[in-house]
């Protein structure tokens, strides 16, 4: 063969591995995209219940007696406060994602203005229990926001160990929760189901029974109240708006909305707190079997994938609260839950307090 003849074979064969070559990465490519190929960008990631975004001002509407209180405690934790303490929780949970912290930030603040406004508050999720431990690691900043909330720090104390969940005390949870926020599918997600418990008939005929002064001292943060002129119109809303119920469930007829305070010029987005309440309080004075089909009842398809938006039922409390340090009931749950819910369910028993006694976690 001559040197000619060589050169045309020697391309040839350079041809033929060059089209190898391409025929190949472009079979592999193909096999990428379809899904077969091991890219991570392949996977079909399922839409996150934790995707839409938390609402302003914890998602109390304006007008609310609690607006001021939401918003104060917006602006008392900053931006940059929240990237330490994220940065804290990523070091523990590294595949954490934005959207989930962005919930469990959010249902922590809305815990805080609950413990702002209440003598007990329960902890109802290990997850969002794991970011307050974070929080209370920065002593100073922590010290100052529960100052800027409520007058004192929120503290946060153990149980005694094998302590039992009071079912009536997470349905009363529930009545202020709902009487305060939003509904949102992420909550019910990281709370556990909402309005699964019934109201005790004796909270009820307290309510019905005693005054706002006694309701207040046994129900409420007195310290707080005199100190934040918000605080204290929350909480004589809560009452009277409790009150109003009680009697209308006790006297079986529905509750008239705007006796619960009179002084309250509020538009529509006063419907977007509080909708469950009556049938709570209605369905609570009816036998225990009976509770969760009348609840189930009273809710549209759409508000039953809200509220009940968890793995399992209602969670038993992984702590509780009260103004003097001392805990509620808590106990451990079994419930699993899906990636981003408290799969936990529960855990360990603890307590917060905003004015109280000292704090142990």
């Amino acid at each position: 063969m001559g040197v000619g003849g060589v050169a045309v074979l020697f391309v040839f064969v350079l041809i033929v591995m060059i089209s190898v070559v391409v025929v190949r990465s472009s079979s592999k490519n193909r096999g990428s995209r379809v899904g077969g190929g091991s890219s991570p960008r392949i996977s079909r990631i399922s839409p996150s219940v934790f995707a839409s975004k938390p609402p302003v001002a914890l998602g109390v509407p304006e007008g609310h007696p609690a607006h001021s209180a939401a918003k104060r405690l917006e602006a008392a934790l900053s931006s940059d406060f929240e990237a330490r303490v994220k940065d804290r929780v990523l070091k523990a949970q590294p595949r954490l994602r934005d959207d989930e912290w962005n919930w469990l930030w959010f249902e922590l603040k809305r815990y805080f203005l609950m413990c702002a406004l209440l003598r007990n508050v329960p902890m109802y999720s290990a997850k969002v229990d794991d970011v307050w431990h974070e929080i209370l690691m920065f002593t100073w900043e922590y010290e100052q926001f529960g100052k800027q909330l409520c007058g004192s720090m929120i503290h946060h104390a153990p149980h005694a160990a094998g302590s039992k969940p009071n079912s009536g005390e997470r349905a009363w949870f529930d009545w202020v929760y709902g009487e305060l926020f939003e509904a949102a599918a992420p909550s019910s997600r990281l709370w556990g189901a909402f309005y699964r418990t019934p109201l005790s008939k004796e909270r009820i005929a307290e309510l019905q029974e005693h005054s706002r002064e006694e309701l207040l001292e046994r129900h409420f943060n007195t310290a707080a109240a005199e100190k934040f002129e918000d605080l204290r119109s929350a909480m004589h809303y809560l009452i009277e708006r409790g009150s109003s119920l009680a009697r209308a469930a006790l006297d079986r007829r529905p509750a008239d909305r705007n006796s619960a305070n009179d002084t309250a010029n509020w538009g529509d987005p006063v419907y977007m707190t509080g909708i469950l309440s009556g049938a709570l309080f209605f369905a609570s004075m009816d036998s225990e079997d009976k509770f969760i089909q009348q609840m189930d009842g009273a809710q549209t398809k759409e508000q039953r994938d809200v509220t009940n938006n968890s793995s399992c039922g209602s969670s038993p409390a992984v702590y509780g609260s009260d103004d003097k340090g001392s805990g509620n009931d808590g106990s451990n749950s079994g419930c699993g839950g899906s990636s981003g819910g408290d799969s936990s369910g529960g855990g360990s028993s603890c307590g917060s307090s905003c004015g109280g006694g000292g704090c142990s976690s």
